[in-house]
Formats: C-alpha cells, structure tokens, sequence
C-alpha cells in the first residue's frame, strides 16, 4: 500500500510526470513551421482544446453533444469533409461523446492535414451546438494530480 508523503518531500506539480511538455513529432516532408503555426492555437496550452499524444505523433479531443443524434450528425458532417480531404480519423463514440485522433501513419506523425482536420473538427462542433467542456479542474489528470499534491478535502471545490 503507498503511503502519501508530508507536503515538504513531495515534489512539486511542475515536476511530475504529468506537467511534462509534450512536443510534436512531425511526419517526414511536413514543414514544420507552417504546421506549427496552425497548430499553436488548437492545442490545450494555448486555449484550445487539442492535445498531443504522449508521443508527440497524434492530435487528440473528445467532443460531447446534447442527444445522441446531434453527435452522429457531427460525425457525419466530419465523415464528408474526410472524404474530400482524403484524410481519416481514428475515432470512437458512446452515446453524446466522440473522441477523435488524428495523425499520419505514412509517414508517420503529424502532418498539415491533422492539423487542418483538427481545425474543420472545431468549426462543425461548434456548428452542431458542442456542449461546453467541464472545468479543466475536474478532469481526472488534474483530480489525481491534486489528490497526490494536497491529499486533503475535494479537489473539485475551491478552499476556503
């Protein structure tokens, strides 16, 4: 059984594993500062709601919808703009949720289509009514971390 640690020998959040910063890996042929550029605003660190894979290689989102319906219809209108594009997704669902990767597996990494799928993803979310994202503090990263941090009360609560 793991025993938590006094506050004073635990490290601090910017240290663990988590807090990392994950850097893109692109696929070979890709110009990188073009891709970059586009892909600055999407990602997390920069108010968007992309992630980076924990390898670098792949975008990463989920988004949740009303009714089951008005997620299979943002599916399909992503399904449309992946045929003209010519670029797929891996992707799941469960009733209003879809999470959504994307990235290159010839060459492998990312490329400007990830980047440009990403970005067309947003847009028809928004255009389908994407339900807002619950408080990044409550995700389960963010809950584990404060929960090995502080160990004391409900993360999800402001102290008092």
């Amino acid at each position: 059984m793991s025993r938590l640690l006094p506050r004073h020998h635990r490290k601090p959040p910017s240290s663990r594993r988590f807090a990392s910063t994950v850097q893109p890996r692109f696929s070979s042929g890709t110009n990188e500062a073009t891709v970059s550029r586009a892909l600055a605003p999407l990602l997390s660190t920069s108010g968007g709601r992309w992630t980076l894979a924990s390898d670098g290689r792949a975008l990463e989102r989920s988004f949740k919808f009303k009714t089951f319906a008005k997620t299979w219809d943002f599916m399909t209108a992503v399904s449309l703009q992946c045929k003209v594009k010519n670029h797929h997704p891996e992707w799941s669902n469960v009733y209003s949720t879809t999470s959504i990767r994307w990235t290159t597996h010839n060459p492998l990494g990312l490329s400007d289509k990830d980047v440009s799928m990403a970005a067309a993803c947003d847009a028809i979310a928004k255009d389908f009514g994407e339900l807002e994202p619950e408080p990044a503090s409550c995700t389960a990263r963010d809950l584990t971390d404060k929960a090995a941090a502080y160990a004391t009360g409900d993360s999800c609560t402001p102290k008092k």
